[in-house]
């Protein structure tokens, strides 16, 4: 009996938007926290789902490679909403807050006769049909593009996709009044001038060249108004609006113009969230909102304020790795020749190659990891040549960076790295005595004649502790 309070409590708190992380837990769907989504992960989830009796699954169609995608009806209101996922395949966050949603209505079934009634009333007046993970193929390569190399977002026009037709023909089809167009957008957008990251960014896609406000329009923009105070709530600072330039080949748009009021939602990065958790976690709260909200009618209640006032996403806003103050040699290696910012991006969703892309002034970006290295002194320094077998320890490692040895030379196959922290074999961009653009990732930051850090491929190893200060590990 308790367990059943406790499972309602949670869930009245998760319904009524103000669910804390503990609450949330309880009906996150298993196995999804992670940076790729495939069908092969769903394909469980949709088989229970196709067992219970408070929704319906059907078959959508198939992808390119013969991948079923599925339809999803919940409700039977008169007023219609189509959500969908995941088409871009490497954008999976909404098709795991999906399945979240769908834990929280199925748990919402499993409580007493009387408190569903009351709980489950938007289904009285809403039929919420979901597509999750349009793009199946594409998902399994972890790919934006279908199994053809066709953007699916961008087929709303010529539906040369069989993804895309299966959409179109479920929109024409079903009809609906409003439209959720759900996303991941990439780490580096900044909320406006925050210096944080937009974790959330919303639009109300045009209908038109001239960027109108028709009444279906009108309708998604107070939808996204009418969410504004939870999301000051929840994510102060860190909400974004992308720019409305009409988008003939696109889907929002396109449905825009079909009279669907239409909402675009992307999740974005967080601080310490590599896989977007927080993000999944408000993409169920909104989805919620946004039902209630829609059954009610208490949406019509708000003005635009809210939606124009949600600042402009600014686009790499966000750096993965600033190190700030460092103090460049002069030619002759006596005094300071200048003192910079050093700010590194690494794409695959902070997993790829480290790249540093910006020397100078870095002050008017945020970084997801920061240094000052006041009173440190750069230096490429040097390499070790590789003449015969080497296993390296973490004390070995240590003791040559030390020494001022940056990186190795030779043959890559004669290193045994044991030291658990990354190496450089042969790097590019270290024979110059000042940082390279686009290069250098590899170098040593000295204080008093000491070598304090060291950055080997854009990742920070601190001597004192032989520790790896991973900027790339929690974004």
């Amino acid at each position: 009996m308790l367990k059943r309070v406790s499972l309602w409590l949670a869930l009245s708190a998760v319904l009524s938007g103000l669910a804390s992380a503990a609450d949330y837990t309880q009906f996150t769907a298993p196995g999804l926290a992670k940076s790729q989504i495939t069908h092969d992960d769903i394909a469980p989830l949709i088989d229970y789902y196709q067992q219970q009796d408070w929704l319906e699954v059907s078959e959508l169609g198939r992808s390119v490679e013969q991948r079923p995608m599925y339809l999803l009806k919940i409700g039977h209101g008169e007023r219609k909403v189509l959500a969908w996922s995941q088409m871009h395949g490497d954008e999976p966050t909404a098709t795991a807050a999906i399945f979240d949603l769908l834990a929280v209505l199925d748990a919402q079934q499993q409580q007493q006769a009387g408190a569903d009634s009351k709980r489950a009333g938007w289904q009285q007046n809403v039929t919420l049909y979901l597509i999750p993970m349009l793009n199946p193929d594409g998902a399994e390569r972890n790919s934006r593009f279908n199994a053809l190399g066709i953007d699916v977002n961008r087929d709303a026009l010529a539906l040369q996709t069989p993804e895309g037709q299966l959409l179109m023909q479920a929109a024409k089809k079903i009809k609906p009044h409003y439209g959720f167009n759900l996303h991941d957008q990439n780490r580096y957008h900044a909320a406006g001038d925050s210096k944080k990251p937009a974790t959330i960014s919303l639009l109300a896609p045009a209908y038109n060249e001239a960027r109108e406000i028709n009444p279906s329009r009108h309708a998604a923009m107070q939808l996204v108004s009418a969410v504004k105070p939870l999301l000051d709530k929840v994510l102060p600072e860190q909400q974004g609006r992308y720019n409305d330039a009409y988008s003939i080949r696109s889907f929002g748009d396109t449905f825009s113009k079909m009279g669907i009021s239409t909402v675009l939602v992307e999740a974005g990065g967080q601080f310490n969230d590599p896989f977007r958790q927080q993000a999944r976690q408000i993409n169920v709260q909104l989805y919620l909102s946004w039902l209630d909200l829609i059954s009610t009618g208490r949406y019509r209640e708000y003005d635009l304020s809210g939606y124009n006032s949600i600042p402009m996403n600014n686009s790499g806003g966000m750096k993965d790795l600033i190190i700030s103050n460092i103090n460049l040699p002069k030619a002759d290696g006596n005094g300071v020749l200048a003192k910079v910012d050093l700010a590194f991006t690494a794409g695959g969703n902070g997993r790829g190659q480290v790249v540093l892309d910006e020397i100078g002034d870095a002050s008017i970006y945020g970084g997801y990891y920061t240094l000052d290295a006041s009173g440190m002194r750069y230096s490429a320094g040097k390499a070790y040549p590789l003449t015969g077998p080497l296993t390296l320890t973490a004390e070995r490692y240590v003791q040559l960076l030390a020494d001022g040895y940056s990186h190795f030379s030779g043959e890559a196959g004669l290193l045994n790295n044991s030291s658990g922290m990354p190496v450089a074999v042969n790097p590019r961009g270290v024979n110059k005595p000042w940082p390279q653009r686009r290069l250098t990732t590899t170098f040593l930051l000295s204080k008093d004649n000491a070598v304090q850090l060291a950055v080997v491929n854009g990742r920070l190893i601190r001597l004192a502790d032989a520790s790896l200060l991973d900027a790339f590990s929690g974004n």
